[in-house]
């Protein structure tokens, strides 16, 4: 075994494209499905043609392999977009989106837009070995531009977009950090190019504004500022640090507080005190009696910095100082911290969002690159909806997720939010309070007539958004999720970004020229390729039943083995790497040429370990070399045991189901 990691340490690492013309149908309504006069359409600004319903029509060539942006827009409406992709079109030849809804305009409504976790330092300007920098240090703002591209039309839509500004800023080296395990700054680029990109306001009530202490925070609040970019949740003293920001949109002013949700075990802490600067702390009290403090007639906004980094769910002490905010008259609530997706509610008819996850943002572990933009409509102090548009962090860059990625965030947020009603508005999600207009909708009862294998439900054109069971299921199945998607590497190179997820070698590649598929190249003479993922991630259920499945095109007879290795909770990330446990979860052999399936079934490490990564190996076993080609890669863990369907089989949120 030892040997057998050895090489991986050497050697480093679902094609759903059609090959014909690929033609997709859209409609465009109000929110009421009533006609909209006057109404545009165009693809990467080209005019579509819209008939008297609404409707538009577009074709996407095999020559297609980038992400196209529509525009919509009406006198009248807020205007919309929609990023779509060849990936996103997988359920069979009839290739439509699902129905759009534009939001009238009204003299009291406005569009407010949020994003996660930004920061521009680490492995932006000193990437991990064989990766690209991606920010000149000497220069680093259009470098940070075009980080933000590709989100930049979403975030201009807003009257006010916020994100959490998780860095301090400064152009001149910092000194003397605080006692803490990480500590970093960022260009003061950085505030420009959010600025730019359509943010008007940043959050900085989080962890990381105090690691330089003072001098930190004065060179950040110096560079925001100059160019004019309001913020608040830090200061020289508590008082100061607790101050909201006061912004008016239109007729309507809006009180932006911003928190950190606890001290740090470290000496100074990160708190604003009497007399010490610091974060502004956002106790259950504090938060309460700040909110009560806002005049009415003025928007309250407060964004919390707590929980536990990873977690799927908030903690329940973030939830009772989240409900406590909305009892004292926040209107709106965000959260962030935890780096990763988490749900939503709406309480009292006010939305609350735990954590928009990262936006931009270097983190590698591969559950943090799921995240989301939410567009809140308010009317005054009151929701109209809020609406979810997916992100993929993608090489550390925010751009709209398409395909696999969208549907897992999708779904994501459908299993999280349980309470809130939702629905689909083209490819994003839309959430609701539940009342006299809108009820949950029922579960999807499904019939699935291959019931063989391992099946992909956005392959059958089944919603992310709501649960689901099976009917007139004659085999024993289980439902479950893709803790992974990834494995149609259709996301590879999307907007110009460098994937970070695979191991690549002078033998393994993720191929570009067509579809897009993981490339295997043993020459004559060689025994083995290698590859797997290139780090560990660290949202897996302990002790859960998986599955790793996939189709892998061979020439020449082989062995595939898959191996999952894990992180010791004692061990450092390269401890891990370098020496964490392999256990062999699987292996097939072919010696037939053509298109293979191979699926196998294993349970997730139940103590002590801190993260999982998937490794494989492919043998030659004829000695005459292999040339191969693996696709449709999926990591299910399953959400239920085997059962037949029946009328009372509870409907769960799934990606996947697996026959038997």
């Amino acid at each position: 075994m030892k040997t057998l990691l050895s090489l991986f340490l050497v050697l480093g690492c679902a094609a759903l494209a059609r090959a014909d013309e690929l033609t997709v149908s859209g409609t465009v309504t109000d929110e009421n499905v009533g006609t909209i006069a006057g109404l545009t359409v165009s693809i990467d600004g080209v005019p579509l043609d819209v008939d008297a319903r609404g409707g538009f029509r577009f074709t996407l060539s095999p020559d297609d392999s980038k992400p196209a942006l529509i525009r919509i827009a009406a006198d009248g409406y807020f205007p919309a977009l929609q990023t779509v992709h060849r990936s996103d079109f997988v359920a069979g030849p009839d290739a439509r989106m699902p129905t759009i809804t534009l939001v009238r305009k009204s003299r009291d409504r406005q569009l407010l837009v949020f994003a996660g976790d930004a920061m521009l330092t680490r492995r932006y300007v000193e990437p991990r070995a064989g990766e690209p920098v991606l920010v000149d240090r000497d220069d680093p703002l259009p470098d940070a531009k075009a980080l933000l591209q590709h989100v930049k039309p979403y975030l201009t839509l807003a009257d006010l977009a916020s994100v959490n500004l998780e860095t301090p800023l400064s152009a001149a080296p910092l000194r003397d950090p605080l006692p803490k395990l990480v500590t970093f700054y960022s260009p003061p680029a950085l505030g420009v190019a959010l600025q730019w990109a359509g943010v008007d306001y940043v959050a900085l009530g989080n962890n990381h504004i105090f690691d330089f202490r003072d001098a930190g925070m004065r060179t950040t609040f110096e560079a925001l500022d100059r160019i004019g970019l309001p913020y608040s949740g830090a200061g020289f003293d508590d008082e100061s640090a607790r101050q909201p920001a006061l912004i008016e949109i239109g007729d309507t002013p809006y009180a932006l507080s911003s928190y950190v949700g606890w001290r740090g075990t470290f000496t100074p802490n990160q708190v604003a005190e009497k007399e010490k600067g610091g974060a502004a702390f956002g106790t259950e009290e504090i938060i309460a009696n700040d909110v009560e403090r806002v005049p009415a007639g003025v928007v309250s906004v407060v964004q919390l910095h707590a929980g536990l980094e990873y977690a799927e769910r908030p903690a329940l002490s973030e939830r009772t100082t989240f409900y406590r905010a909305i009892e004292s008259g926040a209107d709106i609530v965000i959260g962030h911290h935890p780096h990763v997706l988490q749900g939503f509610d709406i309480v009292d008819r006010r939305l609350v969002a735990y954590s928009l996850g990262n936006f931009l943002f270097d983190q590698y572990i591969y559950s943090t690159q799921l995240g989301a933009l939410v567009f809140v409509y308010m009317d005054g102090e009151a929701l109209h909806r809020a609406e979810i548009v997916p992100i993929h962090v993608n090489g550390y860059a925010p751009t709209p997720a398409t395909g696999q990625f969208r549907y897992a965030i999708l779904s994501r947020v459908a299993r999280l939010s349980a309470s809130v009603c939702r629905r689909a508005n083209g490819f994003h999600a839309v959430l609701l309070p539940c009342g006299d207009a809108e009820t949950p909708a029922p579960p999807q009862r499904i019939v699935i007539d291959d019931q063989q294998g391992l099946v992909a439900l956005r392959a059958k054109d089944v919603s992310p958004l709501y649960p689901v069971a099976l009917d007139d299921a004659s085999r024993g199945h289980r439902l479950g999720i893709d803790i992974f998607s990834r494995g149609e590497f259709e996301h590879v190179g999307l907007f110009g970004t460098d994937d970070r997820t695979w191991i690549e070698n002078e033998r393994v590649s993720v191929r570009r020229d067509g579809p897009t598929r993981m490339a295997i190249t043993i020459d004559a003479g060689d025994a083995m390729a290698s590859g797997g993922l290139k780090v560990f991630d660290r949202v897996f259920t302990p002790s859960n039943p998986a599955t790793v499945s996939g189709r892998i095109h061979v020439k020449g007879d082989a062995r595939l083995r898959f191996y999952l290795q894990r992180r010791r909770i004692q061990q450092t990330f390269s401890e891990g790497l370098d020496a964490g446990p392999l256990t062999e979860i699987g292996s097939a052999t072919f010696t037939e040429d053509g298109w293979h399936e191979f699926s196998f079934d294993y349970n997730q490490p139940r103590l002590l370990t801190r993260g999982v990564r998937l490794l494989f190996t492919l043998e030659d076993l004829g000695g005459d070399g292999v040339r191969a080609e693996m696709d449709d890669l999926a990591w299910i863990e399953w959400t239920t045991p085997w059962r037949r369907s029946s009328d009372d089989a509870a409907p769960v949120y799934a990606t996947h189901v697996q026959f038997r």
